[in-house]
């Protein structure tokens, strides 16, 4: 099949989450498989085009939108392996450092931006002759691409067999935007009502995409359940719910590639679930990185982590002042997000000196020592619709703590339920008390010995693995290229 593979990010060229790895990971998987996989992004400034090889296309892309039409350049990369990606250039819209904003809040025109993108796509195609089975779109930011799809190509040769797949990462985040975004888009005002893209007065991507797409897919089984209810849906439950069989709950992967200790190149000793000893030096390293006692006995609780509301993280601070007072551990925290967050920790580093390691931002090889030296891998989300840290923490021995949600619930095996196949711990009221309690329960079972090396070597073994993944999106493409058939 050729698949045109549609994203905002896409690793190594850009990347603010676990969408860019997604990007990175399934399509080179679907590849593997002997399909012709295209990528399709933006070119912001950050895609650096000596050291991705990107090569200009000669001849401009007219791009239909407000009123007239715009005019971009597409650039094409063979940078990864089995995998094209071409890059639609507008100075513009995408000559800027941030991709979705500038550091403090949303850039204002991030509707016509991505609406743009969403068109300037399909003509890229057009242009490129890559005729496409189906397209593949993730989130708000590529959501207009099925509508444009049914609204403005149905009747071109060029998309007749096309089917599209809308995935939708994280239901939180939607693209709202005016309902004049409507005429900026080129989509007629016949379309906005609730039954499509209207959605409480304004006009609403992510819905649109979702109502026009010929599937919907989400990262985890239990993710796929969870948005139909009104707790997790943010407002789009019934449309979710009235999707029927075009939903499907698909689990991400782990790339093994980057993220396997047997031979990670980022950690200071490589170790397997036979050989577990270098992991006792990933762990001195880590505690040495952040001025920490070196202490083999002290459980180490790592976690990296945009400190947002979904993701639990100030939950997780107050049950860290709770636990810090009555038992000896350590903890240790990457990433950035809601200042407030920052300071609470800020808080904890200095009530617990020489126990709390503190980066505020990313650091890939940063990431990979937390996850090879932490005993412990904290996950207290109040959402995660599929989570790959703790799937990364399974296979690096850092013993997963997490909320009993979306894909946490899907890939880890609850030890207190099932001593025998348990991989992880789980609790299921978010409160500081109760994470706390948690923590103090997994600390009693860490002083076994034999039986937390049970755990780790369990958890090690287990394997999710992309191309499994690859294997159920195939399944479902085939469906829906004979349906279009």
């Amino acid at each position: 099949m050729k698949i045109a593979f549609i994203t905002p990010e896409a690793y190594p060229f850009v990347k603010t989450g676990g969408l860019a790895d997604v990007s990175y990971s399934l399509p080179r998987a679907l590849a593997r498989k002997g399909h012709d996989v295209l990528l399709v992004l933006p070119r912001y400034y950050r895609v650096d085009k000596q050291k991705f090889s990107l090569k200009l296309i000669p001849g401009p892309l007219g791009v239909p939108l407000g009123t007239g039409e715009k005019w971009a350049g597409i650039y094409r990369s063979q940078y990864l392996p089995d995998v094209s990606a071409i890059f639609i250039e507008h100075d513009n819209y995408f000559g800027r450092d941030g991709l979705y904003d500038d550091g403090y809040q949303a850039y204002g025109d991030n509707g016509e931006r991505f609406a743009f993108f969403c068109r300037a796509s399909l003509q890229a195609l057009v242009t490129l002759g890559f005729k496409p089975d189906i397209i593949h779109c993730n989130d708000w930011q590529t959501a207009l691409v099925p509508v444009y799809l049914r609204i403005h190509y149905a009747n071109e040769p060029f998309f007749r067999n096309a089917a599209s797949v809308m995935t939708v990462h994280n239901v939180g985040y939607q693209g709202v935007f005016p309902a004049e975004m409507m005429e900026c888009a080129m989509i007629g005002r016949e379309h906005f009502h609730p039954g499509e893209l209207e959605f409480f007065g304004q006009m609403n991507f992510l819905k649109g995409g979702i109502v026009f797409a010929d599937a919907v897919t989400t990262v985890s089984r239990r993710y796929a359940r969870e948005i139909q209810t009104p707790e997790f849906g943010y407002d789009l439950a019934g449309v979710f719910a009235s999707l029927g069989g075009r939903l499907y709950g698909i689990t991400n992967g782990v790339d093994y590639e980057k993220w396997d200790p047997q031979n990670d190149p980022r950690i200071p000793a490589n170790f397997s679930a036979k050989k577990l000893a270098g992991k006792k030096t990933c762990k001195q390293h880590l505690q040495s990185r952040f001025g920490m006692e070196e202490s083999d006995k002290l459980p180490v609780i790592g976690t990296i982590s945009r400190l947002t509301y979904q993701k639990g993280i100030d939950v997780l601070a107050e049950s860290l002042f709770i636990l810090m007072k009555e038992k000896a551990c350590q903890f240790v925290i990457v990433g950035s997000g809601d200042a407030h967050i920052m300071w609470r920790f800020e808080e904890l580093k200095r009530t617990y000196p020489g126990r709390v390691g503190i980066f505020w931002g990313y650091d890939e090889e940063l990431a990979h020592l937390v996850e090879s030296g932490s005993d412990i891998y904290a996950m207290p989300s109040r959402y995660e619709p599929c989570g790959l840290n703790q799937m990364y923490s399974l296979r690096y021995g850092a013993v997963p703590v997490v909320r009993a949600t979306g894909g946490l619930d899907d890939t880890i095996v609850d030890w207190f339920a099932d001593h025998e196949k348990g991989t992880g711990f789980k609790f299921h009221e978010l409160s500081a008390g109760i994470l706390a309690e948690t923590f103090v329960r997994v600390f009693d079972v860490y002083r076994d010995a034999q039986e937390w090396k049970k755990i780790v070597r369990r958890g090690m073994e287990v394997y999710y693995s992309w191309d499994e993944s690859a294997a159920e999106y195939e399944l479902m493409y085939e469906k829906l290229r004979g349906g279009r058939a």
